[in-house]
């Protein structure tokens, strides 16, 4: 059977990606992947004449720039799935050298909106186009004096122009489910073998990446004036999940996310390792692949409310969960350990990092359990069980 995986580089300028596609590159070469590559798009634009800056009468308008990196793209990306689907090898990767999510960092997002719109094409239906993305920060932010413009022609940002932009890309791909932070508390080499570690991690190796899960009292009003006057960038989800567990021993979880009225879907399976550790491993699936599990999982789907934002360099996600419960849960990627501390604007009420009762599959068994409870009360209302003599 086919296997074709398809993972995302991206990041500010100077960050380390044409290194980090080098070793990616060797990694499955190693395991025996057929590797097809997807330049940088821009770069090869702005290389052959076509570029938003320089004389007046030569250069584009930033939109125009962007609708042709954008219809670019898709032409090569198509033409890179064709070619993994008739390769003879069954296992192919291909690698992204920045993805379609990458022009909205340089325009309005109502900009970005319009320019799908006009090509016919959710955000949905692009963040389910890849599997993996692997952002790693622009050395202009924490490696200032590693930080240089001299080994690309189509490099024109200066150090506080390239941090806006890592960060501005970072919150255009914030609502990918499988979005991996690489920062620059380390030396080079070190953010290397984090990248190859996520690789080996997501090929379901090893786990790599701490996270940290809190519970947190916070009004979603709140949530959306932050939003609003702009203290954070917060891209919205709606997800409906499903899980089941093996024992404790395996979760599985499917879920269906739906941004601005398009949906996509993942499954993720966790399995727990005698030694403490767990191999977590994270894939799109198709609509019916969804709704096939759908019919073997007894159990209604659980509601929730996702917030997705990057604060500080790191990735957060806001769960607030529908239904008879009144859960709100906060999650982040730790990528940087010394940063132990959470946005100002967020305040814990309980930390439940390494806590398996607040695990998906169980606050999911939690939650049927409570609408099953509230079902039988109200049949036991309508058959007169509540009735005095009963």
């Amino acid at each position: 059977m086919k296997k074709i995986i398809r993972i995302v580089i991206t990041g500010g300028p100077c960050g380390g990606k044409t290194t980090a596609l080098e070793e990616i590159s060797k990694i499955f070469r190693i395991q025996g992947y057929t590797v097809l590559t997807v330049n940088e798009t821009a770069t090869e634009l702005i290389n052959d004449g076509i570029k938003p800056f320089g004389n007046e009468s030569d250069k584009l308008k930033l939109l125009d720039f962007q609708k042709l990196i954008l219809e670019a793209q898709l032409a090569k990306e198509s033409i890179r799935d064709y070619a993994a689907n008739v390769c003879e090898n069954d296992n192919v990767v291909i690698l992204y050298d920045r993805g379609i999510l990458d022009n909205r960092a340089y325009l309005k997002d109502e900009e970005f909106q319009k320019m799908i719109d006009e090509k016919g094409i959710t955000e949905a239906e692009i963040l389910s186009r890849y599997d993996l993305v692997i952002h790693l920060v622009t050395a202009a932010d924490g490696k200032e004096e590693f930080y240089t413009i001299s080994n690309n022609g189509a490099r024109t940002e200066t150090p506080e122009e390239a941090r806006q932009k890592d960060r501005r890309t970072m919150e255009s791909w914030s609502n990918h489910p499988n979005l991996k932070i690489v920062g620059n508390d380390c030396l080079f080499d070190e953010k290397m073998k984090r990248v190859g570690n996520i690789i080996r991690d997501y090929l379901g190796e090893n786990e790599v990446l701490e996270r940290e899960k809190y519970i947190i009292k916070i009004e979603q009003l709140n949530i959306m004036d932050l939003a609003n006057n702009q203290i954070v960038h917060m891209l919205k989800e709606d997800i409906l999940e499903y899980a089941v567990s093996d024992n404790g021993i395996e979760d599985e979880m499917y879920r269906k996310s739906t941004i601005c009225g398009s949906s996509y879907y993942t499954y993720t399976k966790v399995r727990y390792n005698q030694d403490g550790t767990k191999t977590t491993i994270h894939k799109n699936v198709s609509e019916d692949e969804f709704n096939n599990r759908l019919s073997k999982i007894d159990g209604v789907g659980v509601e929730k409310t996702r917030y997705n934002f990057i604060y500080n360099g790191e990735r957060y996600r806001l769960d607030m969960y529908h239904g008879p419960t009144n859960l709100i849960t906060l999650e982040r990627d730790v990528s940087n350990k010394n940063n132990k501390k959470l946005p100002n604007f967020i305040h814990p009420e309980q930390e439940i990092t390494n806590d398996r009762d607040f695990s998906t599959v169980n606050i999911y068994n939690y939650i049927n359990e409570e609408i099953k409870a509230q079902k039988r009360n109200v049949m036991k209302k309508k058959l007169g069980f509540d009735r005095k003599g009963w």
